[in-house]
């Protein structure tokens, strides 16, 4: 996979190049200048308390940290996967690490976010009913289009699955996670994060979260001069976050975002060239915010090493240690 990578991102900036001379250069530039600094600098402030959300919904499951320490995890876990797409499970990663910085073993940190991932899913099934919902109300009588019709269909398809086999479900992911414990022991606290009250709290925030994200494109638009309602732009977010969700295998789902920006806006009467730089202004905000969340994650990596020697300087025990044992670990006594 990690050799396909490289041609499967040549290929989304292609068809994004492609779906920019289609639109018209000159007019996407123009709908995106028009939302202007102070424009796109309020984009970024609304979108800061729905990853505080977002965090706290996280924390809801795992509960072995503070909330501000899955907040930031949370921060840190979106940045790395919109600012360095190349790692497509790199944020992920990057969510527990910072877990484990604020003291949250690696294994409690995969499962929650295990647990947070499928909630957020659910979330999106909803929201991806609610928008398709929303555009019969809105455009009543035209035809829908097949491939609304067929990602609906595959996020609830997938969503009745793993209700029905969840038991299945969750052997399968304790043996896959088998390496970190005994079998029933990950079983036992993979169950406890999967409890209905955590779950029922992690998916209304996911749920509430998605329903914002449908209020912020509402501000962005009108930020841009675009007129439309709120409930169109519930709609329009939520069916582009549904066709999003089969972009997963290209990194930041370039080209594929774009192409569903239009695809979606086309149904409610907006051009192409506002569509893409609709799109490219979220693309924007995702890269200021990415860029405040890696120095985030740096900052705690330093504190961290600093901590970390100084610790090892006040030990007594570590100044008597021998230099190979510093470097290879320690060694059991001879004697």
């Amino acid at each position: 996979m990690s050799q396909l990578r490289l041609p499967i991102v040549l290929a989304g900036i292609a068809v994004l190049v492609g779906l920019a001379l289609w639109a018209g250069v000159p007019a996407i530039v123009r709908a995106f200048v028009a939302l202007g600094l102070p424009g796109l600098i309020c984009v970024v402030l609304i979108h800061l308390p729905i990853i505080v959300l977002l965090g706290i919904a996280w924390w809801s499951i795992g509960r072995s940290a503070g909330i501000l320490s899955f907040v930031e995890a949370r921060l840190v876990r979106d940045s790395v996967a919109d600012v360095l797409p190349f790692s497509q499970v790199g944020g992920f990663a990057a969510g527990v690490r910072l877990l484990s910085l604020s003291g949250v073993p690696a294994r409690a940190g995969a499962f929650s976010l295990f647990a947070d991932l499928l909630m957020e899913f659910f979330g999106k099934m909803f929201y991806a009913t609610a928008g398709l919902a929303l555009l019969i109300r809105l455009r009543p009588g035209s035809l829908l289009p097949p491939y609304l019709l067929a990602t609906l269909g595959l996020l609830i398809g997938a969503s009745l699955l793993l209700l029905l086999f969840r038991g299945l479900f969750l052997r399968v992911v304790s043996r896959l996670l088998g390496r970190w414990a005994i079998a029933d022991s990950i079983s036992n606290e993979l169950r406890a994060m999967l409890a209905p009250k955590r779950l029922g709290t992690s998916g209304l925030l996911h749920a509430i979260c998605w329903f914002l994200g449908g209020v912020e494109a509402w501000v962005t638009l009108h930020l841009m001069g675009v007129s439309v309602t709120l409930l169109e732009a519930q709609a329009i977010d939520s069916l582009v976050m549904s066709l999003r969700t089969f972009g997963f295998f290209v990194p930041a789902a370039l080209g594929i975002q774009e192409a569903a920006y239009v695809l979606v806006a086309g149904l409610f009467g907006l051009g192409p060239q506002l569509a893409i730089a609709f799109s490219l202004v979220r693309r924007a905000r995702d890269l200021l915010i990415g860029f405040v969340g890696l120095a985030v994650w740096q900052g705690m990596e330093v504190r961290h090493t600093l901590s970390t020697a100084s610790d090892r300087s006040t030990d007594p025990q570590a100044e008597r240690t021998d230099p190979l044992s510093n470097r290879y670990g320690r060694f059991p006594s001879p004697h």
